[in-house]
């Protein structure tokens, strides 16, 4: 949005963040997301931790959109550090994508430079009523968190169920899933036979749509949000048939 230039940091072959990318370089920041996406794989508090206190002359974001999802929260660095910045959204956990609704959660110092700013980039960022709206969340915050172990439970057994056909499915702390097939699969299985891509586009003809990025190293994984139970057994009904065939 700012023009500011910036690096994009490869992840690991198994798809894990080197934290050697992070630790004491000279950088004009650093922004992380934990637990990541399109992963779903989450750092441990310690490993970010030591980000943090490895680059004491820079800011470091940490992306925690999707943590009520079994992620470990960074929050009490800001206690510790004064370089530490965290974001939160409502899109996911509270059920909220339309309301567009985030915060962050920084020591004071950080907090007052934010307040500084917000009127000259995106002036007006909050309606008053989607204002209200965040307010009523917090109020029912155990609402949502009942909500969020469902969410959990429906993906464990997607991830057991998928596993046991032969799929790569990597260890989500998020609402979806990562799911290997082709070369990533058992090989002794029909989901070693099918690639990201044509899996997609199966699921896409039968009325179900994932996400497939055709990018490098994760083109024979698809990207599965976790609905309802019911829309889980759907799943993985439909993706048995596909490759049974």
């Amino acid at each position: 949005l700012h023009r500011i230039p910036y690096k994009t940091q490869a992840l690991r072959d198994d798809l894990t963040i080197d934290l050697n990318d992070y630790l004491y370089k000279e950088n004009g920041g650093i922004v992380i997301p934990n637990p990541n996406a399109p992963t779903g794989l989450a750092l441990t508090l310690e490993e970010v931790e030591n980000i943090v206190k490895s680059n004491p002359k820079s800011v470091v974001v940490v992306d925690e959109a999707y943590v009520d999802f079994g992620g470990e929260t960074a929050i009490p660095l800001v206690d510790k550090y004064k370089n530490v910045l965290i974001c939160r959204t409502f899109s996911k956990s509270a059920s909220l994508a339309g309301a567009r609704l985030g915060f962050a959660i920084a020591p004071k110092e950080l907090i007052d430079d934010l307040e500084l700013i917000k009127y000259s980039t995106n002036p007006y960022n909050v309606n008053r009523m989607t204002e209200l709206v965040g307010m009523a969340v917090l109020q029912e915050d155990q609402y949502y968190m009942d909500n969020c172990k469902r969410v959990v439970e429906s993906r464990q057994w997607t991830k057991d169920a998928l596993s046991s056909m032969g799929f790569s499915v990597m260890d989500s702390r998020a609402n979806f899933l990562f799911v290997g097939s082709g070369e990533f699969a058992d090989p002794n299985t029909n989901a070693s036979r099918i690639g990201g891509e044509d899996l997609y586009k199966e699921l896409k003809n039968k009325g179900i749509l994932v996400r497939w990025f055709d990018k490098d190293k994760v083109s024979d994984f698809l990207r599965i949000s976790i609905g309802t139970q019911e829309d889980m057994e759907a799943l993985v009904s439909v993706i048995k048939d596909i490759i049974s065939y």
